[in-house]
């Protein structure tokens, strides 16, 4: 039992880790004759009597970010290779706002005016491949694609207030509902700053502050308490998981996240048939939600439903060939169905995608114990403890074996 509450809690953590950010720091350099475009945009923000020199900043900097990457955008679809990806602009939009990165030029304040000058610059080919394998990730996409929606809608309902000033209501209930604007405009920046703090730089502790302070700005942002959720996760607080995977669900009740988040919470607790509802709702609202299908796997395996736990398997490597987990899943199955030869293909497979995962190395020397292929055994367990894996250095130790 100690051994599946470990692998849980640490194969939580790397099934949630994105592909987005796997692949952008994976992905070789690409050679000086790729072309690289750049775009450099301006907008000026007049500033209302409700607003201040942050608030105005703020809105000033999302649209001219919106500018630089519609433009990005329409050259994309028109002059690259994306359009075989058969991504919609919406999707391409979505997807670039959270690879490519706007670099402020200039900024002025006036007192009445903010303006501000900023540019991107993007290699196309590394950003066109970057873009397929995230476009696999129908999790990814849809999280992508519901902050581009919230950003947008609260810029059209700034926009929409500003030309309502005057109109009902007294001056604090005006300045009021301006704030709360400005703050929900905000929290969406909060989130973003901490999604890639977590799945770009694994950095927990800081998303986490990131993530609490988005729900700080607008305790309605579902998507928040769920990267809280998925860090609880990692960290075996499985708790407090189900509770901000509650808070999401119960703010957006097809929240998909939210299920897979409260899915892996409930595996922490031993409740596994809340998990298989909570997982099987996931996949449900995303047919194509390959993390949600890996760790459904996890609970086939634990119930010993071992055909169960390969099929899903299988599904979740037919929705991202990329995952790691689910080549790892794989080879879990095919282990308990005494293949042994098959499962250290998809370990040696999951070891390739991910060379930093540890249980695959832990369950590839098991294998070759069985195997009776020892020396190979000894190298792969080694190879767990020194990326510290606990149950890889208690096997040594009571082996007497060093690593």
């Amino acid at each position: 039992m100690e051994i599946m509450k470990m692998e849980i809690k640490v194969i939580g953590r790397s099934i949630c880790y994105s592909l987005l950010f796997t692949v952008l720091f994976s992905l070789p350099v690409m050679p000086t004759s790729a072309k690289t475009v750049t775009y450099v945009k301006e907008y000026t923000y007049q500033a209302s009597e409700m607003d201040s020199k942050l608030s105005c900043r703020t809105i000033a900097l999302e649209q001219v970010k919106r500018l630089l990457l519609e433009e990005l955008g329409t050259y994309l679809i028109s002059e690259t290779a994306v359009k075989d990806f058969e991504l919609t602009k919406d999707q391409i939009l979505s997807i670039t706002a959270g690879i490519v990165m706007a670099v402020i030029l200039d900024e002025k304040w006036d007192g009445k005016t903010y303006s501000l000058k900023a540019k991107i610059s993007t290699e196309t080919d590394q950003l066109v491949k970057l873009m397929n394998n995230i476009g696999r990730d129908q999790e990814q996409s849809k999280t992508w694609e519901e902050i581009r929606n919230k950003t947008e809608e609260a810029l059209k309902e700034i926009e929409k207030f500003k030309k309502e000033i005057g109109i009902g209501g007294g001056e604090k209930t005006t300045q009021e509902k301006h704030t709360k604007l400005v703050h929900k405009l905000n929290a969406i920046d909060w989130f973003k700053n901490g999604y890639k703090l977590r799945y770009r730089d694994k950095n927990n502790q800081e998303a986490m502050k990131a993530f609490d302070k988005a729900i700080e700005l607008d305790a309605n942002l579902a998507i928040a308490y769920a990267g809280r959720a998925a860090i609880y996760d990692d960290w075996g607080e499985y708790q407090k998981a189900l509770r901000e995977s509650e808070q999401a669900i119960q703010l957006d009740p097809n929240h998909a996240w939210g299920f897979n988040t409260r899915g892996w919470a409930n595996i922490g607790l031993h409740n596994f048939q809340k998990a298989m509802e909570d997982l099987n709702r996931a996949i449900e609202l995303f047919p194509k939600y390959a993390y949600a299908y890996a760790n459904r796997s996890r609970v086939h395996h634990i119930l010993k439903n071992y055909h169960r736990a390969l099929d899903d398997a299988n599904k979740a490597i037919k929705c991202n060939p990329e995952l790691s987990t689910g080549y790892f899943r794989r080879g879990r199955a095919l282990v308990s169905l005494n293949k042994f030869q098959d499962a250290i293909r998809d370990f040696d497979k999951s070891i390739e995608l991910d060379p930093t995962f540890s249980w695959s190395f832990l369950q590839r020397g098991y294998t070759y114990l069985k195997l009776d292929k020892t020396e190979q055994a000894s190298e792969d367990l080694r190879k767990a403890a020194s990326l510290g894996n606990k149950d890889a250095q208690d096997y040594l130790k009571k082996k007497g074996i060093r690593w």
